[in-house]
């Protein structure tokens, strides 16, 4: 999930689609900065996560525990940028961001499994 949300943060600022207008955050604007910040939240709890941080995350936001939307943000961005890596135009940055949408969600689904007893 922490590197996950770390290459969809970078993925931003690399170019999504071949730059003619020179525009910041690959040209795609609003979505390029959602993305950001939805990166560097997805990194932020898998880092309390696996680093146990001494940071108290509530145990659900509106009836999610934070594994569970990290994983429906991851997957709203791994869609998007899935219907983006689809077209002929697309450059590194959404390559980059549709796998660390790919390795948030996986993340995102591990971290919420119950610890296994033997």
């Amino acid at each position: 999930m922490l590197v996950g949300g770390i290459l969809m943060a970078l993925g931003t600022f690399l170019d999504w689609v071949p730059r003619s207008s020179g525009l910041s955050f690959g040209s795609m604007g609003l979505f390029g900065i959602i993305t950001l910040v939805l990166g560097i939240g997805i990194g932020a709890v898998g880092a309390i996560k696996a680093f146990g941080l001494p940071v108290e995350l509530p145990d659900k936001i509106f009836g999610y525990t934070p594994g569970q939307l990290a994983m429906i943000d991851a997957f709203i961005v791994f869609i998007w940028t899935f219907a983006l890596v689809a077209t002929d135009f697309a450059e590194a940055g959404i390559h980059m961001t549709w796998i660390g949408a790919a390795m948030a969600m996986v993340g995102a689904a591990l971290i919420d499994q119950p610890a296994a007893t033997t």
